[in-house]
């Protein structure tokens, strides 16, 4: 609820004064009368009114000496004068002095009603003109107390330049010329280069209001042998700065992330690597094994003179047994070729839901012969998309043929289930299985070459089959479905995209 308006009303005509007096107090004003100046002055010192309403020409003092009094002990406090004709010329005066307004005696009651209302409005919204600027100033200043403390390097973009930059931008990076933004360019790096104008100019034609990317870049703006090169991220996200369309930029140092993601990276690819020798190396040393003994036998049947005919026969045996090791090595090394220099996809617009009839057609007699059942769940409406439908049955294939691995064995209901569908631009692929499920703990290794968790598995088909989707600039993970078997999900991109890089 609003605080009631105080009005003192300074008058030596006790006539005006009661009129004054009980015409205001009907409209809700709380008002004290004073006849003489002293007496005003008092009030004044002791008592802040939102509104004064004086005789401009009072017997002991001039309303001019009062209206100083106020200006010093009540400066929020308007005043109206009133005046009389003789006086009228102090009218201009007065305004100038900062007085609201002025009403010239006799005046009209609703004409003093109205001018007051008016002056209270007016000074009600001067303090909350008053509180909002405040509140703005404050605003401000904590805004800027943020950004000049920020831990991120932030810069505003104005008119094609950079018009301001934080302490921290400026001790990460260096102050950055103010310079067109094309003649920055060269501080990034040239592989980026594309990629930092493209989301630029995503932003100024509209398309997005915030883009986010990571590039590398040169405080120095040199390029060179020794050249210091920082991995930034950056997000830069349309605004406004003093009422112009800006872009307020926030910038990350993840030099030291990008260097320890590099050190995991090849960390993590020696790990595949011995995973893959020791896979190799497995491989090979049961076939080896067997080759050498049967040398060693076959040794032993050459030290005799004469060849009985049952030497003859287990001769021809060991010849076949070696023929069938060495053959065996050759798919061990025919498998790893096709891993390590797979044959480039020969794209084309196929239709993905055949891919998946020819595969389940292909696998219908292991089907039958283990007892599985198989759903299907096939989006007709589903789009075309780009892909070699050779090699898209074949990572099918071997999907069905983990799944059938996974629950043949099993006494309980045996159910394949294959999904399609499409949803913003990517098609998706879903296998399911009733069978145990990929342990969460192997998740991440089962698409490792020679990875396996069967015996006498070769470890080597889910790596194919993730070379190919990637191939296919797509990518397949494993996860849990219903029943705690396993779901493969393959995501494959409708349009047409360049190869990743």
């Amino acid at each position: 609820m609003s605080e009631t308006p105080k009005i003192l009303i300074i008058d030596d005509d006790p006539l005006v004064c009661d009129s004054l007096e009980h015409l205001l107090t009907a409209q809700g004003y709380e008002i004290e009368i004073s006849n003489k100046g002293h007496e005003a002055l008092e009030c004044i010192a002791r008592k802040a009114f939102n509104l004064v309403v004086m005789d401009v020409g009072l017997p002991n003092m001039h309303g001019f000496q009062i209206m100083a009094h106020i200006r010093r002990h009540s400066p929020d406090a308007l005043v109206i004068m009133m005046t009389r004709d003789g006086t009228i010329e102090s009218a201009p005066e007065a305004l100038k002095d900062g007085i609201y307004s002025y009403l010239r005696k006799p005046f009209r009651s609703a004409e003093l009603i109205k001018t007051i209302k008016n002056a209270l409005d007016h000074k009600r919204l001067r303090g909350k003109h008053s509180q909002s600027e405040e509140a703005l100033r404050e605003s401000e200043e904590r805004f800027r107390t943020l950004v000049e403390n920020s831990l991120t390097g932030i810069c505003i973009i104005q008119n094609n330049r950079i018009i301001y930059q934080n302490p921290k931008q400026k001790k990460l990076y260096g102050r950055l010329p103010e310079k067109p933004l094309n003649k920055l360019i060269g501080y990034v790096h040239p592989d980026d280069v594309e990629k930092v104008i493209g989301s630029y100019r995503s932003l100024l034609s509209g398309k997005t209001r915030s883009v986010e990317t990571d590039f590398r870049f040169s405080p120095s703006g040199k390029r060179g042998k020794n050249t210091e090169v920082r991995w930034v991220q950056c997000r830069a996200t349309l605004s406004l700065y003093r009422g112009e369309e800006a872009i307020l930029v926030n910038m990350m140092d993840i030099t030291r992330a990008k260097e320890l993601e590099q050190i995991l990276r090849v960390k993590s690819k020696m790990i595949s690597l011995g995973r893959v020798a020791a896979g190799i190396a497995h491989e090979i040393r049961n076939p080896l094994t067997g080759i050498n003994s049967y040398l060693y036998t076959l040794e032993d049947l050459l030290d005799q003179e004469i060849f009985a005919p049952e030497s003859m026969q287990m001769m021809r045996k060991i010849v076949e047994q070696l023929q069938d090791a060495s053959n065996k090595i050759e798919s061990v090394i025919k498998r790893v070729l096709d891993f390590s220099r797979p044959g480039a996809p020969s794209m084309a617009l196929i239709n993905l839901n055949q891919s998946l009839e020819e595969a389940i057609n292909l696998s219908a007699v292991s089907l039958r012969k283990k007892g599985i059942k198989i759903e299907k769940s096939l989006d007709q409406n589903l789009p075309q998309c780009y892909g070699d439908a050779h090699l898209i049955v074949q990572v099918i294939l071997n999907l069905i043929d983990n799944a059938i691995k996974a629950i043949e064995k099993q006494d309980a209901s045996k159910m394949i289930v294959l999904r399609t569908y499409a949803n913003n631009r990517t098609i998706y692929i879903q296998i399911s299985d009733s069978g145990p499920g990929v342990a969460l703990g192997i998740r991440d290794k089962i698409f490792d070459p020679f990875f396996t968790t069967e015996t006498g598995g070769s470890g080597i088909g889910l790596a194919i089959s993730q070379r190919i989707v990637n191939d296919h600039n797509g990518s397949i993970r494993v996860d849990s479905n219903e029943w705690g078997g396993a779901k493969f999900t393959i995501e494959l991109p409708i349009e047409k995209r360049k190869n990743r890089k």
